[in-house]
């Protein structure tokens, strides 16, 4: 029988896409297989990585003990900047740039400042220490007002002296004519209340021991560290340049009286006059 020449053609053509056909079907079914074994990886990892109850507590541990550190850094910083201010404050109030420092026998420590230990306010003045010192807001007011002027003319007395090329003595003698309204304050305010005036304006009202040699006469008197010296030959004693002119004027025969403050006490002491034997720091204490 003859065959048609199409028909023998049609014959291998079928057959080769019905073996395509069936191929891409092979194919196809691997791909289906290793979709659902990774999706079911995925599964796994994610239920993996979820936190578990005592995973979830300790972060938040953490992260309470970070705050709790970053809550300390700020405030030591807001510790750091009053400290700054104040001591900037205190370098334009210095009246001698050349100050030779203390005899070795009543050498001075760095000075306390102010938000150690006490409760004065940020700031340049503490107007609310005078009122709770028992003085009138009037006064207060007043003493305010010339605080201001005075740390003004001193930061323009030195700007003035940069300027001009002053020498050391000329600005001594300029900051001496400041000195000077100080002490008509401090005659007109009384023991007391220049006491309050100093520290509400953040300068040194006490002397504070903060070793005693106990060979030398504070040490075999009785005077200990942390005693206040509040006076010294019945001379009020303010900070550590008043002692140390203190003890350095007068007939070393002299007995003299010093007295002390010691846990809220007033002590006497007699000693003859000289070096007393101590370490002090200059100290703001709320009177």
């Amino acid at each position: 029988m003859a065959i048609d020449i199409k028909t023998a053609l049609l014959y291998p053509g079928l057959a080769v896409a019905a073996g395509i056909f069936i191929g891409m079907s092979l194919e196809r079914e691997p791909d289906a297989t290793s979709a659902t074994a990774r999706t079911a990886d995925v599964e796994q990892s994610l239920v993996a990585a979820a936190p578990t109850p005592e995973a979830g507590l300790a972060m938040t541990m953490e992260i309470q003990r970070l705050q709790a550190m970053l809550q300390a850094e700020v405030e030591a910083r807001r510790g750091l900047e009053r400290r700054f201010e104040v001591l900037q404050r205190k370098v334009a109030a210095l009246d001698d740039p050349g100050l030779a420092p203390a005899p070795a026998s009543e050498a001075t420590e760095a000075p306390e400042l102010p938000g150690e230990g006490d409760s004065a306010e940020p700031g340049w003045f503490n107007q609310q220490a005078l009122l709770d010192s028992g003085m009138d807001s009037t006064l207060a007011g007043e003493l305010k007002v010339f605080f201001e002027q005075m740390e003004m003319e001193r930061l323009f007395l030195r700007d003035r002296a940069a300027r001009e090329g002053w020498d050391r003595e000329q600005l001594r003698n300029e900051f001496s004519l400041l000195e000077s309204r100080e002490e008509e304050l401090k005659q007109r305010l009384g023991e007391d209340g220049y006491d309050a005036y100093l520290y509400a304006s953040g300068q040194p009202n006490r002397v504070a021991v903060t070793s005693v040699l106990e060979s030398a006469q504070a040490g075999q008197a009785g005077i200990r560290t942390g005693d206040q010296i509040l006076r010294y030959d019945s001379q009020r004693i303010y900070d550590w340049r008043d002692l140390r002119e203190a003890t350095t004027s007068g007939d070393l025969s002299d007995t003299i009286e010093v007295e002390v403050e010691r846990d809220g006490e007033s002590l006497s002491f007699y000693l003859a006059r000289g070096p007393l034997g101590i370490r002090m720091n200059s100290v703001s204490v709320a009177p």
